[in-house]
């Protein structure tokens, strides 16, 4: 019998394909066996005609997706992304957008070849796939993938993949990443790289699904005919391209530009970093024992440490490695090992292949270390779980990635790409929205983060999120016709901010009131995963952002302030004197705040905090202390007791001056404070090494101590060995 003929390169099937590629890769340690990138180089202004216009016809596609969705999330804060892929799932090139996607669609394309979709599904010009699936590959249910395979001739060329964040997904819970599911089945609907058309059409069947099982199938099935819109426009660009550069230069061409950007990746490392060991530490708070959940021993608020450390080579590879993290459970916040890697893909276009040529050679001097099995980021009971908030501990362990990444710029020498991140929470509800229909509300835009201070200056306010590069709130008349409430969004938290020489961006909080509703409820919109502890931000002396609030304010007088026209609350302000103004209640909730019944009246804020501050504030510039007095950045508080900045109101000008002679004073005061406060480490190691021999701390942290040493030999060697234990106390 005749080996049947695939439909890749030369007649070899898909899976011919990726093996040859994973061979030659392992042999020669260059991607798809390419020691020397021919076609690149001979013609340097073909190839980067050639690249221009993949992008330009990616880019095309994705607008030309916003312009069909009827989604804010594609819409208004461009929540999605495309990218063109070779026969075997490896990426090309990118668009724009959310970059999270760059090796987790590929992964998609490679569990259907892996499992020889080629002859059992069948793969033919036209036909139309999706996968939302986070056990095959993603980083939670919401984003969902549609792919379509590009022909020649009758040979597969490539791949389109368009990524689109839905609004609804069929969750149980309020909104598309609900916090009280414990069980995979409360995620809503998953794609496992089903085939949902032919023909570029999608299946009658597959809608009439969608149209019964999701609240929202109307928004639902416009993304999926804008993402086949788009993925359809690149099809053909990318035939055109072939037509004009050749079939032969464009399989070439494709494979060296990953080639090529892996070596641009390796180069960037060597000359951007200084090898050697990098360290931090998440603390990932998750508070459940409040939430009404289908399995009872998911009741339980549990903390689990993440370690994090990064081995820079000289070679210009980096290592992660997350031994030492703590045990899954029964909550929605497990990752996977591959979710790492789309934490890995859009921290790495915002610090080292920000040039617009990310593809999977920005991924390839990465090794990230399997995370130890049953961990938090490794469950091996990832089937039964929830795991639609992945995204909180990946996002504080990316934003901290960041930072030591940033040091390792700072001491080359490039200070100006030193900054950290920080990620927070929104709110998402479910319930009759203003024209009477019952359905998911999210409310969530993005953009009102603060990054962290650079090392030449602050960092920009409001401008910066680990999820994306292009942060964007959309337009607030847009998302109150979306959903029913009024928004009072857009004002800069001084309090949010990371004091240091240079302050971190200011975050804005999301403050929101139901309005038009006759029922709705809320909950957590999870985008981080701490709340009492704050993370380890700030850089060499600065501080972290201040902690973070969710805060519920039930006005007793609503109507009362309205028929008077008198102000409602806007802003949040000193966190000491907040709500001392309001006649009402004040609840401040936990980060994962349980399902509860809002009103019109209510006011929902999320108080976001920001990043990390650099160098000590004390050091800070009086004329900048002033600068963001004037502007509303900063209070008389903080330029006295943080910066130790002696200034003063003038009425008349209506801008604040500076003191020379009593910021002097006030920062010699703080100098002597610091020392008169200060103990020698030896000391301090003493005192708190009785207190952990003794325990003397929340459950919750000898809990979180036990996870992660039973996961980890080493971890617990290394706790041990660190405050000189005796070998037999129990972690």
């Amino acid at each position: 019998m005749n080996e049947r003929r695939g439909i890749g390169d030369r007649g070899r099937t898909l899976k011919q394909m990726l093996e040859d590629n994973e061979r030659l890769y392992q042999e020669t340690g260059c991607y798809a066996g390419i020691v020397e990138p021919r076609l690149l180089r001979e013609d340097p202004v073909r190839a980067e005609l050639f690249h221009s216009r993949i992008m330009a016809a990616l880019i095309a596609g994705r607008e030309t997706t916003r312009m069909i969705s009827g989604s804010p999330y594609v819409r208004e804060v461009a929540e999605l992304c495309i990218g063109l892929y070779t026969p075997e799932g490896d990426n090309i090139a990118q668009s724009t957008g959310i970059q999270v996607h760059i090796r987790l669609m590929g992964d998609n394309i490679q569990w259907m070849v892996r499992n020889n979709y080629e002859e059992e599904v069948g793969i033919e010009e036209g036909d139309l796939f999706i996968a939302n699936d986070p056990v095959i590959s993603g980083v939670h249910a919401a984003d969902v993938y549609d792919m379509l395979p590009i022909f020649h001739d009758g040979e597969l060329v490539g791949w389109v993949c368009t990524v689109i964040m839905e609004v609804d997904i069929g969750a149980v819970s309020p909104g598309c990443m609900p916090t009280p599911n414990v069980e995979r089945g409360t995620d809503g609907l998953k794609f496992c790289c089903e085939k949902v058309g032919s023909k570029d059409r999608l299946r009658r069947d597959f809608e009439h699904k969608i149209s019964i099982s999701l609240d929202m199938s109307d928004i639902f099935l416009l993304d999926r005919k804008g993402a086949i819109a788009a993925n359809i426009r690149v099809r053909e660009e990318i035939r055109n391209i072939i037509r004009e550069f050749g079939l032969e230069y464009f399989k070439g061409a494709t494979r060296e530009l990953i080639e090529e950007e892996r070596r641009n990746q390796m180069a960037r490392i060597r000359q951007r970093t200084v090898p050697g060991r990098y360290r931090d530490v998440v603390p990932a708070e998750f508070p459940m024992a409040n939430q009404p959940v289908s399995w009872v021993p998911a009741n339980r608020d549990v903390i689990r440490l993440i370690p994090i450390q990064m081995d820079i080579l000289p070679s210009g590879r980096i290592v992660l490695d997350f031994e030492g993290t703590g045990e899954w459970g029964w909550h929605p916040f497990n990752a996977t090992p591959k979710a790492l890697w789309g934490g890995l893909s859009i921290s790495v276009v915002q610090t080292l292949s920000y040039d617009g040529r990310a593809n999977l050679g920005s991924l390839l001097p990465f090794e990230i270390k399997e995370p130890p099995v049953d961990s938090l980021l490794n469950p091996s009971q990832v089937r039964q779980l929830a795991t639609s908030t992945m995204w909180s501990p990946l996002l504080d362990i990316y934003g901290l990635w960041m930072g030591m990444l940033g040091a390792a710029f700072y001491l080359r020498g490039f200070r100006e790409e030193t900054f950290n991140m920080r990620s927070s929470s929104g709110w998402q509800m479910y319930g009759y929205d203003q024209y009477g229909t019952k359905r998911p509300l999210m409310l969530s835009p993005l953009g009102n983060f603060g990054p962290g201070a650079t090392g030449v200056c602050d960092g920009v306010d409001n401008a910066g999120w680990v999820a994306t590069p292009e942060t964007d709130m959309g337009s607030v008349e847009v998302w109150e016709l979306f959903a029913p409430h009024l928004d009072f969004t857009r004002r800069f938290e001084p309090y949010s901010v990371g004091y240091g020489r240079f302050r971190s961006g200011l975050a804005i909080p999301t403050m929101y009131m139901p309005h038009g509703s006759r029922q709705m409820v809320a909950s957590g919109a999870i985008g981080c995963a701490h709340d009492r502890i704050i993370p380890n931000l700030g850089l060499f002396g600065g501080y972290p952002g201040g902690r973070r609030n969710t805060i519920l304010v039930r006005y007793a007088n609503y109507q009362e302030l309205l028929e008077k026209r008198q102000p409602l609350l806007c802003e949040i302000g000193d966190p000491r004197e907040f709500g001392q103004q309001i006649q009402g209640e004040v609840l401040f909730l936990d980060h994962v705040l349980p399902p509860v019944e809002v009103h019109e009246g209510d006011l929902m804020i999320a108080d976001n905090a920001a990043a990390g501050g650099l160098g000590d504030p004390i050091d800070r510039s009086p004329a900048s202390v002033v600068s963001d007095l004037d502007e509303g950045l900063a209070t008389e508080w903080m330029a006295r007791n943080v910066y130790c900045v002696g200034v003063s109101y003038d009425d008349e000008t209506k801008t604040w001056r500076t003191d020379e002679a009593e910021t002097k004073r006030l920062r010699e005061a703080k100098r002597k404070e610091r020392l008169a406060r200060g103990v020698p480490v030896k000391e301090w190691w003493q005192q708190a090494r009785q207190r952990f021999m003794a325990r003397s701390f929340d459950d919750r942290i000898v809990e979180m101590y036990r996870s992660s040493a039973s996961l980890s030999q080493t971890f617990a060697q290394e706790v041990k060995d660190f405050w000189a234990l005796p070998d037999n106390f129990a972690l």
